[in-house]
């Protein structure tokens, strides 16, 4: 199953949203020290406050100005949209970047693996369904 959120992150890969899925507090509790570790939460929130189910409104996301947008023109996500890739867009491409170079100094191998697969790869998820590549891309974003 494939399931790209609406910035290209790839939910299949989430440590979230898999522990949301598949597992329960004791997951959830590992994903919140690894998301606290990051810095992308506070110490404060509940383990059951780390659940994600996808897009949807009621979920904590990370660009609620691209959620917003994509809303708004009635998308499930920014590669369907005449003006990808946008400002908004380049901004969380950057900002994955800075992700990517922030958890290499806190993170395990299997960690950046999974975080590498669910964030870092946006553009290539999204350019696949903007010019609709039907070619397999790999975890480093490369068609083949």
């Amino acid at each position: 199953m494939n399931k790209i959120g609406i910035c290209g992150d790839n939910c299949m890969f989430c440590p979230r949203y898999l522990a949301s899925q598949n597992g329960g507090i004791k997951e959830l509790e590992e994903v919140k020290e690894l998301w606290v570790r990051l810095g992308l939460r506070a110490s404060a929130v509940s383990p059951q406050d780390m659940a994600c189910y996808g897009c949807r409104p009621e979920n904590n996301c990370a660009y609620p100005e691209v959620r917003a947008c994509a809303n708004g023109k009635g998308i499930d996500n920014c590669g369907l949209c005449q003006e990808y890739p946008c400002e908004l867009l380049n901004a969380v491409f950057e900002k994955s970047e800075e992700l990517r170079s922030h958890a290499v100094r806190f993170c395990t191998p299997e960690e950046m693996d999974a975080l590498h697969k669910a964030f870092c790869c946006k553009r290539q998820n999204l350019d696949r369904v903007h010019f609709d590549i039907k070619k397999p891309v790999d975890i480093s974003g490369e068609t083949r």
